[in-house]
């Protein structure tokens, strides 16, 4: 996948410096786009996040300890916040039927309806942008962005697990 330039070309140097930065700043840029998303309906960046993340699941519901998978967070810090979205409605916890010590969360039938609009219209615009690429183009950013996704969910779970008191991190790896 290498265009032939030498790692050396200052041209080169200055497109990865360039790309450093915007990566940074359109990280920045996003979290605090979500945040003020959050903020309209009286939540918190990482809550509307999870509220997201419960949503996508593939049937819907997620337990507490997959949230904390997922997130990085510890089990506590997501009982916190499925409690804050369970009280405003958001979600529903569900006892499993077959395992009545397991707890599912689901997202709660009209909570999305507020977050609806916003996240339409971010997705229209997004669009809009996506539309004055080509083919090709697509899916050159799409595989960077599969990549930089792997490499983001690799680079997480590397910092998750030196967070883990060493005698855990033994069990862990057996």
């Amino acid at each position: 996948m290498s265009s032939g330039k030498s790692r050396k070309d200052p041209k080169r140097a200055e497109l990865l410096r360039r790309l450093s930065d915007l990566g940074r700043k359109i990280s920045t840029q996003t979290v605090f786009l979500h945040q003020a998303i959050a903020q309209g309906i009286g939540l918190n960046a990482t809550d509307a996040k999870c509220l997201d993340l419960i949503g996508s699941e593939p049937d819907g519901t997620v337990t507490a300890g997959r949230l904390s998978d997922l997130t990085g967070l510890t089990t506590g810090a997501i009982t916190h916040i499925l409690d804050r979205l369970e009280k405003r409605g958001f979600v529903e916890r569900v006892r499993d039927t077959g395992d009545r010590r397991r707890v599912f969360v689901r997202v709660g039938a009209s909570s999305l309806e507020p977050l609806l609009p916003k996240y339409e219209a971010l997705g229209k615009a997004y669009m809009a942008l996506a539309g004055q690429y080509s083919d090709a183009e697509l899916s050159l950013i799409c595989g960077y962005m599969d990549k930089a996704s792997e490499l983001t969910e690799r680079l997480m779970g590397d910092m998750i697990a030196a967070r883990r008191p060493p005698e855990t991190q033994a069990i862990g790896s057996l």
